[in-house]
C-alpha cells in the first residue's frame, strides 16, 4: 500500500510543475526620469564686481602707526622784492607716524627743480625740510603746517654781477642791503615754512592716494666766496644777499602704512 502511494506522488509532481505559468521576463528600461530640483540661492551665478575699500580699510588708516608718502607735482616759486623766481617740478617725501585718530606728525623733505624760462630767472635746485604737525579733519582731508630749513643751489643764470668792483676792494664780509639787484647765482640755506591741505582716497588697508595743495615761504641767505681772505684772520671773504620767496604747488601723493 505504501509503495503504491509513493508511485502516485512521483507521477503527479512533474505534471503539476508543467501546469504552472512561466515567469515574465523583466527588461530594464533605457529612460531614467529625474525629478527636477529647484535652484537655490547658493547655486546662482553672481556678476563679477571689483572689490571696493571696506569700512575696515578706513578704520585701519585711523590707527596709530608708521606712515610714508611720496609725491610729484607742479609748482611755482615767486621772488619778493627783486628776488628771482620761476616754475618748478617738486618731488616730495614725507615720513612720520599717526599718533591717534586726529593727529599725525611728519617730517617733510621736498626737492624742486627750477628751469629758467628766460635769462635772470631762478635756475637750479630748491630744497626744504620741515616738521609738519598734521590734523585729520576727516578720513580723507588733512591739514598740515610745517616749519624748518630751506635752501637754494643755483647754476648759471645769465644775471649781471652787482657791484663787481667790490671784489678788488673788500677786506671783510659784506651783506647786500636788498635783493633788487640779485647776485649772479644763489647758494645757501635759510628758514622755510609751509601750509598743506591733502585729500586722500583709501585704496586698501595698506595704501591710499590723492592730491595735496601746498603753499611755501622761504628766506635764504645766499653766500658767494669772492676768492680773497681777510688780512687779520685769514678767513675767506664772502658776500651775502637775503632772498625771500613764496609760492605753491599741486602734488599727486601716494601713501603707505
Amino acid at each position: 500500500m505504501m509503495l503504491r502511494l509513493l508511485v502516485l506522488i512521483a507521477i503527479a509532481l512533474p505534471q503539476a510543475a508543467l501546469a504552472l505559468p512561466l515567469a515574465t521576463e523583466v527588461t530594464p528600461t533605457d529612460v531614467v526620469v529625474e525629478t527636477p530640483v529647484a535652484p537655490t540661492e547658493a547655486d546662482e551665478v553672481l556678476p563679477f564686481k571689483l572689490s571696493l575699500p571696506t569700512e575696515e580699510d578706513a578704520a585701519a588708516w585711523r590707527q596709530a602707526g608708521f606712515r610714508l608718502q611720496l609725491g610729484v607735482g607742479y609748482g611755482m616759486l615767486r621772488g619778493i622784492d627783486g628776488t628771482p623766481g620761476d616754475k618748478n617740478i617738486p618731488l616730495l617725501m614725507r615720513v612720520g607716524a599717526r599718533l591717534d585718530e586726529d593727529w599725525s606728525l611728519f617730517g617733510s623733505f621736498q626737492f624742486a627743480i627750477a628751469v629758467a624760462r628766460k635769462s635772470g630767472d631762478l635756475s637750479g635746485l630748491r630744497f626744504a625740510g620741515t616738521i609738519d604737525p598734521t590734523w585729520h579733519v576727516t578720513d580723507h582731508l588733512d591739514i598740515a603746517a610745517g616749519f624748518g630749513f630751506g635752501g637754494l643751489v643755483e647754476g648759471t643764470s645769465g644775471r649781471a654781477e652787482p657791484n663787481a668792483e667790490q671784489r678788488a676792494s673788500l677786506v671783510a664780509n659784506y651783506t647786500f642791503p636788498s635783493a633788487r639787484t640779485p647776485m649772479v647765482a644763489c647758494s645757501g640755506v635759510g628758514v622755510a615754512g609751509l601750509l598743506r591741505a591733502s585729500y586722500l582716497w583709501v585704496l586698501g588697508p595698506l595704501s591710499a592716494t590723492g592730491f595735496a595743495l601746498q603753499t611755501d615761504g622761504q628766506w635764504t641767505a645766499c653766500v658767494e666766496n669772492i676768492g680773497r681772505v681777510e688780512p687779520d684772520t685769514a678767513q675767506s671773504i664772502v658776500r651775502r644777499q637775503w632772498w625771500s620767496n613764496a609760492g605753491g604747488s599741486l602734488t599727486w601723493v601716494i601713501s603707505w602704512r
